[in-house]
């Protein structure tokens, strides 16, 4: 990990160098757990854990595809009642002298936010 003098001289500021040293702890705790886990995979029942430099290779590996994985099935679908919803405000925008347009327009709005609000939310969950 960087010291803060090494932050402070490549441009952090004080808040992105805080959220460098959280996000640096956080990683090293989850390749901490991960290579434990894979030595305990690859052990004898009888045998004491040994964490090899493979076990660490791979948690990183596990690590750094997880942060590149695609999007669930939930989100794919919120995008695309999303796409959807965005049609339906316009047909209904167009028709808003009419009452059929005003709630097609006022419905799809809301679904849409409300399905935007979702996919964004769990694509920050991850």
């Amino acid at each position: 990990m960087k010291s803060d003098d090494d932050l402070k001289n490549a441009g952090f500021t004080e808040s992105g160098a805080k959220r460098y040293a959280a996000a640096t702890t956080a990683y090293c705790d989850e390749l901490f757990a991960k290579s434990i886990a894979l030595g305990d995979r690859d052990k004898a029942p009888d045998t004491a854990r040994e964490v090899t430099h493979d076990h660490v290779r791979g948690a990183a590996a596990v690590l750094a595809v997880r942060g590149q994985e695609g999007q669930s099935n939930l989100q794919v679908w919120c995008q695309v009642g999303e796409y959807i919803c965005a049609a339906l405000a316009g047909v209904g925008g167009g028709k808003l002298d009419k009452t059929w347009g005003v709630v097609i327009f006022g419905l799809s709005l809301t679904v849409g936010v409300v399905l935007f609000v979702t996919r964004n939310t769990r694509s920050r969950a991850k």
